[in-house]
């Protein structure tokens, strides 16, 4: 059983984001936004051309891929697309797999994974013709645990 330390409640402090360090396990009560990368792709270039954006990332904890049945399907994500956040806003991103991404060191932001399956209820907040999204979900309790903490060290199991 995992003894959970820290207690995140939305919305998270990019403060509070940058005190977490790497191996930290939080309990997260919130709001995650859900979105695929080529919706990342639109928001960035309909800021770029209209200097507005869509929806306004700042602050979030963001998950690439999309949420059903309370299950996360996460996509790639790469060095371009976290960087593409990070300058939206955004203050955390939870992954599936441990990467060492020198921009989450760069942006001083924090990557998660699930250690539970996610628990909560949705709401599709954006969408486009071919049915890529952008979701909110509102979790009454997820167990993340820090793989990467805003120094760029990486958590290792011991």
């Amino acid at each position: 059983m995992i003894s959970l330390k820290i207690v995140l409640r939305y919305p998270v402090s990019l403060n509070v984001i940058r005190r977490l360090t790497s191996g930290d396990v939080v309990h997260y009560i919130g709001k995650i936004v859900v979105v695929d990368k080529e919706v990342v792709d639109i928001i960035e270039k309909y800021e770029k051309s209209e200097g507005i954006k869509p929806y306004d990332l700042t602050g979030e904890i963001v998950t690439v891929g999309r949420f059903d049945k309370n299950k996360f399907f996460f996509q790639e994500v790469t060095e371009e697309v976290l960087e593409k956040l990070f300058l939206m806003g955004v203050s955390g991103v939870v992954l599936n797999k441990r990467s060492n991404f020198p921009v989450a060191k760069r942006f001083s932001r924090v990557l998660f994974e699930p250690l539970e399956e996610v628990k909560g209820t949705r709401k599709v907040v954006y969408k486009t013709p071919d049915g890529k999204k952008l979701e909110e979900l509102e979790v009454e309790g997820l167990t993340l645990r820090v793989i990467q903490d805003s120094s760029g060290k990486m958590y290792t199991r011991v």
